[in-house]
């Protein structure tokens, strides 16, 4: 586990569970190579042992399914992901994301992107991001899937009705919090998709 590579991809668990859930998760987990944390990897965990019993179509079930493709990934020897060790390690319900900020602290130079949920968490990322002077883009989960489309690993179409898909499962609604998945992501995709889904 020590000697895992730092790719220039990083991303915390709930951005992990946002891709997993989408009709994309194969060709992203065989496509792009990512890391990361520990403290994410056993956040992953906890979604998966204590959500054992979650109901059909619920929250929880979701959850529990997302985590389970990305630890199997994760821990996948043939896989091109790695989990890096953050020490000392934090704890609490945003254990995750400070994760991510002190990895970022110790080890910016390595990453290129990072991808999270939570806007809170990337206003504060990208504080750290402009104090260090690293060229990091701070972005959601949504980004991901437009790495693939950018590759051409994926179609426009492909692109566009996965992150409809993951905006919709996700629950994202309101003005900024859509605004805020499409940030970053130079895509048109109002031929595909619903107003009501697309940036504003």
């Amino acid at each position: 586990m020590a000697s895992d590579p730092r790719h220039p991809l990083l991303a915390d668990t709930s951005s992990l569970i946002a891709v997993a859930n989408t009709d994309q998760w194969d060709v992203l987990a065989e496509s792009l190579a990512l890391t990361t944390t520990n403290v994410c990897k056993h956040e992953l965990q906890n979604h998966v042992t204590s959500n054992a019993y979650a109901p059909e179509g619920s929250r929880e079930q979701y959850l529990k399914e997302g985590s389970k493709r990305v630890l199997d990934h994760v821990d996948d020897d043939s896989s091109s992901w790695s989990c890096v060790t953050v020490v000392p390690r934090p704890h609490g319900p945003d254990a995750g994301e400070e994760s991510l900020k002190q990895e970022l602290s110790e080890h910016g130079d390595s990453y290129q992107v990072v991808s999270l949920l939570d806007g809170a968490a990337r206003r504060s990322i990208r504080q750290l991001v402009d104090d260090h002077g690293y060229d990091i883009d701070v972005v959601g989960p949504p980004y991901l899937l437009y790495v693939l489309f950018d590759n051409e690993l994926i179609s426009k179409a492909e692109f566009c009705e996965a992150t409809g898909e993951m905006i919709r499962t996700e629950g994202w609604t309101g003005y900024e919090v859509v605004k805020n998945a499409w940030a970053s992501i130079p895509v048109d995709c109002s031929e595909f998709l619903d107003d009501d889904i697309l940036p504003p």
